[in-house]
């Protein structure tokens, strides 16, 4: 090694033996998401539900299993036209407002989106770990609705508001629940509970439609529980009011 390097070399050893340690995600959330702190929960689970949009039970709910997630950054909002516009070439939405959530996202728009923020979409198991925050009842602010927390058809005028015009939950989420349906990664499978794996699932291997999460401010209150899961589907025939929430893994991606 020559000589003129090595004052340099002893320079950052110094540095880094003396330097204070800084807490492990300081200064490192991305911007606009916050920390979820990896754990294990409960998910999905064993209620029996009446599901009103298929007129059959709740079973693709069942049964609650545990699950254990490492830690991961989300989207403290749902994509915003706005921000929606700064990375995507085109805006697939029926109501216009940069501070309206884009509301007719297919999985492939809403999974390019994330990659050129440089994340992804969130596993199923992540996004309902998100969006329960610790609560063990069907919502992060109890059983049944809570207009302060939700957009739904009784409180919204059935008119899209804008994103984080609600109380976020105890993880500082916002509108986790009734601002718009989200897409997750994993493939819908309606039997795929009865053998998730607990450590960090993603699904299954391959399927027909991918998994939308959370409702939307048109649907009823039985919509509301942070369990529910449907087959996704986002175009001018559909009801279902689709949008995108990123997800990075704290690790790396």
């Amino acid at each position: 090694m020559p000589k003129k390097e090595i004052p340099a070399l002893l320079i950052g050893l110094f540095a880094l033996i003396f330097t204070p340690v800084s807490p492990v995600y300081a200064d490192s959330v991305p911007k606009g998401m916050v920390l979820i702190k990896g754990g294990c929960f409960m998910m999905g689970t064993d209620t029996h539900y009446l599901v009103s949009f298929e007129n059959e039970p709740n079973h693709m709910e069942r049964p609650a299993h545990k699950v254990c997630l490492d830690s991961f950054y989300m989207d403290t909002h749902e994509a915003s036209q706005k921000v929606w516009k700064q990375w995507m070439p085109t805006l697939p939405t029926t109501l216009f407002g940069d501070e309206l959530p884009v509301d007719h996202v297919r999985y492939g728009e809403a999974r390019a989106f994330c990659h050129r923020r440089g994340g992804r979409l969130p596993t199923e198991a992540e996004w309902e770990y998100a969006a329960k925050a610790g609560s063990k009842k069907e919502n992060f602010w109890g059983d049944g609705i809570n207009g302060d927390y939700a957009w739904y058809d009784r409180n919204s005028a059935r008119e899209a508001h804008p994103v984080g015009s609600r109380k976020p939950n105890a993880w500082g989420l916002y509108d986790m629940m009734g601002g718009v349906w989200e897409w997750v990664s994993d493939w819908y499978d309606w039997t795929y509970y009865q053998r998730s794996p607990v450590q960090n699932p993603i699904g299954p291997e391959f399927g027909s439609s991918k998994v939308i999460r959370g409702a939307s401010w048109l649907d009823e209150k039985s919509f509301f529980r942070a369990a529910m899961r449907v087959r996704g589907r986002a175009d001018a025939t559909e009801t279902f009011l689709v949008g995108a929430r990123c997800a990075k893994s704290a690790k790396g991606k």
